[in-house]
């Protein structure tokens, strides 16, 4: 069942949506294809949105009001005078695309609107950002599919951060945290030994240690 679901999971990170649209999920530099693993807590990606054609399109990505507590969307650039996120949209979607802010029935995220002039290409970039330990779905919009539900999620989960001194990579900064706690007993919530204990079975150790591995040399940002 695991494995289902990370299949699942891998091919929902790019996904064809009617009218040639595309979301395409990478890491935070926006060019490495995000593989669909968990993520840290604190970790940035980037959702972009992309179209093998041109013409006038809008849609949105969006997340519930129930996922809130987990993860954020965020656009770039806010132009106050044009009401535009200028940054979260590229040439190619049109001299008039525009971004806004959406928040109304529960969902919260950004309408996105491709001018008549568009070319195929990327279209627009919105941040995704890890908040908070557990699972998050944002919703993508082809409004003209449907205007009141997402055509498909974009599933992310997100476990503890294996960078202890928040300095937005897994290195031996770290390590150096983990090995002032090992084999330490009594850790306890909320702080879990500084985070060290990423099991939370109260002990720092070899279980600790290989989840800590597992995410050696990644970024956050």
């Amino acid at each position: 069942m695991k494995e289902l679901t990370l299949l699942v999971l891998f091919l929902c990170m790019v996904s064809a949506a009617a009218g040639d649209i595309f979301t395409i999920v990478c890491e935070a530099d926006g060019n490495t294809p995000f593989d669909g693993r968990d993520i840290m807590v604190g970790t940035r990606l980037t959702i972009i949105v992309n179209s093998d054609a041109g013409g006038y399109w809008s849609g949105a990505l969006t997340i519930e009001d129930a996922n809130l507590s987990y993860g954020a969307l965020t656009a770039r650039d806010y132009n106050e005078s044009t009401l535009d996120w200028e940054g979260s949209h590229f040439e190619a979607a049109g001299t008039g695309a525009q971004v806004a802010t959406l928040e109304e029935m529960g969902l919260y995220g950004y309408q996105l609107l491709g001018h008549s002039s568009a070319v195929a290409g990327d279209w627009f970039i919105i941040d995704y950002n890890a908040i908070e330990i557990g699972d998050c779905n944002v919703g993508f919009y082809d409004h003209d599919i449907s205007w009141f539900d997402p055509i498909y999620y974009l599933p992310f989960s997100h476990v503890r951060t294996r960078d202890f001194n928040n300095d937005t990579r897994v290195d031996f900064a770290d390590f150096a945290v983990f090995g002032l706690y090992w084999q330490v007993g009594d850790c306890n919530d909320p702080n879990w030994c500084e985070g060290t204990d990423l099991d939370t079975s109260s002990n720092v150790d070899a279980n600790d240690l290989a989840l800590f591995i597992d995410y050696w040399l990644e970024r956050t940002q």
